[in-house]
């Protein structure tokens, strides 16, 4: 992974509550994302899990709280930043469904993610997207709606990665994977986070999500239930037990 050495707060969710109209969900949940780290937030279905990630994309309604981004020594207030420009402040979000253009070729799709950085240039990004994803610079004129699930996905974080995100914020995205494909995509997780991309997932594989996490939140009715370094959480058995099953 990437260098863990600081313990600098990139990325913080302070006492999050909200829902869907008259429906509370997050009972002040709190998350604390290192930089440069993988952070995962697992729970049984119901939790809120996914809900945090759409209150910060004003999806899911926020009633308290803050989110924060501590970026170049700037607390930046997410909440208080249109979920168009969360990209141009270094937050990059692939949602479970629905996260690529189907319409769209696989070139298109990337130019929409890019976003106008005085440094890089659109081919610049692209060119570095294509090295690191090959099968998407062959089918580069192909339409997305054309890739299978494991394509789409790839698409979906090159996308992603095309704004040159300081966090790159993934919900379930392992969701509807073959096994195969699931060991891969957790494989270029932490190649993207090698690279110095930090990350916050939602993941409901969660002994392959926290195993390459170095921390994890258990949440259970909307509110912080267990927290730990991800591999120990894997091996707490009343962890395993309540929330991750039997293997």
């Amino acid at each position: 992974m990437s260098d863990k050495t600081s313990n600098k707060s990139l990325f913080t969710v302070s006492d999050l509550q909200g829902g869907y109209g008259d429906i509370q969900i997050l009972n002040g949940v709190s998350i604390n994302v290192p930089e440069k780290h993988i952070v995962t937030i697992v729970g049984p279905n119901g939790a809120g899990k996914s809900t945090i990630l759409k209150a910060i994309y004003g999806i899911a309604k926020v009633t308290s709280g803050s989110v924060t981004l501590n970026k170049d020594g700037v607390a930046v207030d997410v909440l208080a930043t249109k979920p168009h420009n969360l990209s141009k402040i270094g937050v990059g979000y692939v949602p479970q469904i629905e996260n690529v253009f189907p319409a769209l070729s696989i070139e298109e799709n990337l130019e929409v993610g890019y976003v106008n950085f005085a440094n890089r240039s659109l081919d610049e990004i692209r060119d570095d997207i294509y090295g690191r994803y090959p099968d998407l610079k062959k089918r580069h004129k192909d339409r997305a709606g054309t890739l299978s699930g494991g394509q789409r996905q790839m698409l979906a974080m090159a996308r992603a990665l095309m704004s040159s995100p300081s966090i790159l914020l993934l919900d379930e995205p392992s969701a509807g994977l073959a096994p195969a494909l699931v060991d891969q995509l957790f494989d270029e997780l932490v190649k993207i986070n090698q690279s110095g991309v930090t990350i916050l997932m939602v993941e409901q594989n969660a002994r392959r999500a926290l195993a390459i996490s170095d921390y994890g939140y258990v949440l259970d009715m909307g509110r912080n239930r267990h927290e730990g370094v991800g591999s120990a959480l894997v091996d707490d058995p009343e962890i395993v037990g309540i929330y991750l099953g039997k293997k």
